[in-house]
């Protein structure tokens, strides 16, 4: 073979290789970059999902703390801070892993706790039963469930209580039982005048972002 043909071949072969380089060179770099971007967003995600998902929950001894929002062993629920509240066969008593101690409460000892959802719960009396705080305001306002039947289409039954104060009596929210609560205090004529039934009394004010109740008592 003619050596200038040689030559000419090698030089193709050798002007191919050199394309052919960076057009490697070009791809690693660029899934490099890729693998940067997608790390750094899955960081980012993942911190915002932590602050999302683990609020800091804990235990109120006393009325006085809840009002406060004084809460006792408080930290983010993880592997190392946990609450449990027994309630299998209406256990009376609460469990809590904090920063490696285990720690266990008589249900009738506590005032209430914080969930890992940040909702705040009271007991009372019957202390297998929780009451959610739904609304602190002129009358703190509570919610229950309980587990539904056939009769109201397996949906859980929900009911409202209502108590004059974080450490007063807790009652059923109703016309009846407010209007004794409040004789002869002013809160029984706005009582008497705005509300008709006791569903009128779970009216949610969403201009004011509070229960209608608690907005009226409260001007």
């Amino acid at each position: 073979m003619p050596k200038p043909f040689t030559d000419l071949l090698l030089n193709h072969k050798l002007i191919f290789s050199g394309i052919k380089f960076k057009k490697m060179k070009t791809l690693k770099f660029s899934i490099i970059l890729l693998t940067l971007f997608l790390s750094k967003t899955f960081a980012q995600a993942t911190t915002l999902n932590n602050v999302i998902i683990h609020p800091v929950s804990g235990i109120y001894l006393t009325a006085s703390d809840y009002q406060q929002q004084k809460l006792h062993l408080a930290d983010n629920q993880s592997a190392n801070n946990k609450l449990r509240l027994n309630d299998f066969f209406g256990g009376k008593t609460l469990s809590l892993s904090h920063q490696g101690k285990e720690y266990k409460f008589s249900k009738d000892s506590i005032y209430g706790y914080r969930d890992k959802n940040g909702n705040d719960y009271r007991f009372y009396k019957n202390h297998s039963a929780k009451y959610k705080i739904l609304e602190n305001g002129r009358i703190i306002i509570y919610q229950t469930e309980q587990p539904g039947n056939k009769h109201t289409g397996f949906k859980p039954v929900v009911s409202y209580y209502f108590s004059d104060g974080a450490a007063g009596e807790i009652y059923p929210l109703s016309l009846d039982k407010l209007k004794t609560v409040f004789k002869d205090q002013p809160a029984f004529d706005i009582i008497n005048t705005n509300f008709q039934t006791d569903y009128d009394l779970i009216k949610y004010d969403k201009h004011h972002q509070m229960f209608q109740i608690n907005y009226l008592l409260g001007k």
